[in-house]
């Protein structure tokens, strides 16, 4: 954020919305909500402390151009899509393939080779990640949960005699994927499912609070 600001500060008097250096516009793009306030914050108090320094008015201009900046380049998710077909796979497989701190997953079942493998690929990447799924479904056929498990991914399942039938994921806190979508040969062959990828900051904090709630109560596989 410091990087950010800094450049801001040192264009202070010239138009730098239709030209902005790559790399300044992928560090806002990685900012979540949280980090996009504080620096809205502190370039509210940098513009303050231009106003001294120049005229007030241009410190004004300069201040919604930055505002302007970030609303350009924030980050932005909104997508539906259904199966059958390989959309909702390819999609979600695409998701975990850009994750980069961490990966909460909450689903019924994981029977397909695939997404397990994107899993594994993202825990060799060192992300941190958390896997909830129903205990009567880890035992079925082909189920990738236990070679997960093993590789050394913390997986907690439920106890009970209903099923943990959610089936959702959260990604760098900031991405959601939900719907009604299994990860299945089935789901994406044959099935009729839905899938919802939103970076809609509320819906994400709900997602995971109740992901924590549960991560709470499950237990350790």
């Amino acid at each position: 954020m410091d990087k950010i600001v800094k450049y801001l500060a040192d264009n202070f008097g010239r138009p730098f919305t239709n030209s902005t250096d790559s790399v300044i516009a992928e560090a806002i793009n990685g900012l979540n909500r949280e980090e996009r306030h504080e620096l809205r914050y502190r370039l509210f108090n940098e513009a303050r402390k231009l106003e001294i320094t120049n005229d007030g008015q241009q410190s004004l201009f300069w201040l919604q151009n930055c505002f302007d900046l970030i609303d350009k380049f924030m980050f932005r998710m909104h997508r539906v899509l259904f199966s059958p077909g390989t959309d909702i796979l390819e999609s979600i497989s695409d998701l975990l393939k850009q994750a980069q701190k961490t990966l909460d997953i909450c689903v019924f079942t994981i029977t397909d080779d695939r997404l397990a493998n994107d899993i594994l690929d993202c825990f060799r990447r060192g992300i941190k990640i958390r896997i909830i799924t129903d205990d009567d479904k880890m035992y079925d056929h082909g189920s990738a949960i236990w070679d997960l498990k093993n590789a050394g991914i913390p997986v907690k399942t439920d106890h009970s005699r209903y099923h943990m039938h959610h089936k959702f994921g959260i990604i760098d806190s900031r991405i959601v994927f939900t719907g009604s979508f299994n990860w299945t040969y089935t789901a994406s062959k044959h099935n009729q499912e839905n899938l919802l990828i939103t970076t809609n900051f509320d819906i994400n904090k709900q997602y995971s609070e109740e992901f924590e709630q549960l991560w709470a109560e499950m237990f350790k596989l």
